[in-house]
């Protein structure tokens, strides 16, 4: 099959607030997110009921249009259904293009609304009787298992009828099967964190002591063999497209707005690449090297080619891996939109800051990302500022290629 005749996969980038949004365009085809219930993600800094029209809105207004789905994933109980039902109903007024699902009673009242549907990584869809069971339903896409080989994806898609499927490319994985998982709410002895109601507190990313009960040795000793790698298959582009997958999903509905819009940016340019025919190593290069300037834990390529081994646990360290940092500077006082000048608040006690020098504004509503290009202090105009131990708060003058609002942070990127 030539490349001509390959189909495009849809792009789908993970959203928990608008400062993560605002960035998306012209980068993702498609977003998830969540409404503060019902969704695998209940520790991220979910939307407003209220917010769903103007997401909405926002993403169908973007050119070229963004999707907007839904997340509705979590195991669901008898006393939320009312509640659920209302949050669906409110969806469709909205216009939301597609709800994501695990338990029946999203999917039954998807159908009655008439809304689309895709099963959730969380309904574990590891076969094609599975796969084929919930086309039968009205799925509009199954999002299969992290656990499949390539050859197995291969094989699903192959079975499935109308039925879309997508993947996820990028991001966290989790030690569970498809994120199955009882152990948080075990340590936590209360149903209140279950990783199935998306409250996880990944006791699998902390250090463990495991002894053979038989020779009394230390297997494991106070190490994190249950924290596994991110998931990475920018190089693997080729070979995903190759498998006619329909969507590749990124994962990371609690990542800042850094992560999410720098991750998008690479898969879009390394899709893009591939399909008109300048995907090169070069290229790859280039994007392992921005990817690896954002969270991530270690890069791995999960199942999708053999099953993970110990080379695929990060033992030793816990959480961030990169080298790089964002590390907070201020504060925005006051913002001018003719001469696009920020005054800025410096509220650490020791501070290097220079032309050239990464910078991160983030809000409510404000994530912008540049470098310093122009600095101003005390009406004169400088190149670096350095401070060490200074009592009084410190303030500066930077402009912004961007417009930001009054109490916005700012951070600078460093490298350790």
């Amino acid at each position: 099959m030539s490349k001509n005749t390959l189909k495009k996969p849809e792009l789908l980038a993970p959203v928990q607030n608008w400062a993560s949004l605002n960035k998306l365009g012209g980068l993702a085809d498609a977003i998830y997110f969540g409404v503060k219930a019902y969704n695998m993600r209940g520790n991220a800094k979910n939307f407003e009921r209220d917010d769903l029209k103007n997401i909405v809105d926002f993403c169908h207004h973007q050119k070229p249009p963004i999707k907007a789905y839904l997340a509705t994933n979590i195991l669901i109980y008898d006393s939320e259904l009312q509640d659920l039902e209302g949050l669906i109903s409110n969806a469709k007024k909205a216009g939301i293009d597609a709800l994501i699902a695990h338990d029946v009673a999203v999917i039954k009242f998807a159908n009655r609304e008439k809304i689309r549907f895709h099963i959730s990584t969380q309904a574990n869809v590891s076969n094609v009787e599975s796969a084929k069971f919930y086309e039968n339903l009205g799925a509009e896409r199954i999002i299969l298992a992290r656990e499949l080989s390539l050859n197995q994806i291969k094989l699903i898609k192959h079975h499935l009828n109308e039925a879309q499927i997508e993947c996820f490319v990028h991001g966290s994985m989790c030690t569970s099967i498809s994120g199955r998982c009882y152990l948080s709410a075990t340590i936590c002895d209360s149903e209140e964190f279950s990783a199935n109601r998306g409250k996880c507190v990944q006791p699998c990313r902390r250090e463990w002591r495991v002894i053979d009960d038989e020779s009394n040795e230390f297997i494991y000793n106070g190490q994190m063999f249950l924290n596994t790698k991110d998931l990475c298959m920018i190089e693997h582009i080729p070979k995903l497209i190759g498998a006619d997958i329909d969507a590749f999903k990124i994962e990371g509905r609690m990542k800042d707005p850094l992560y999410i819009e720098t991750v998008t940016a690479c898969y879009r340019e390394a899709i893009d690449s591939y399909l008109n025919g300048t995907f090169t190593k070069e290229k790859v290069r280039d994007w392992l090297e921005r990817l690896n300037k954002v969270y991530n834990r270690g890069f791995h390529t999960g199942f999708y080619f053999h099953r993970p081994t110990i080379e695929d646990i990060e033992l030793e360290s816990r959480g961030n891996v990169s080298q790089y940092r964002k590390h907070y500077l201020g504060k925005v006082l006051s913002f001018n939109t003719k001469s696009m000048t920020a005054n800025i608040l410096i509220e650490i006690k020791e501070f290097n800051l220079k032309i050239g020098d990464e910078i991160i504004v983030i809000g409510n509503e404000t994530y912008h990302h540049q470098k310093v290009k122009h600095m101003v202090f005390k009406g004169e105009k400088i190149q670096n500022i350095y401070k060490k131990r200074y009592d009084n708060p410190f303030k500066v003058n930077l402009r912004l290629s961007n417009e930001v609002q009054i109490d916005d942070k700012i951070y600078i990127i460093y490298q350790t």
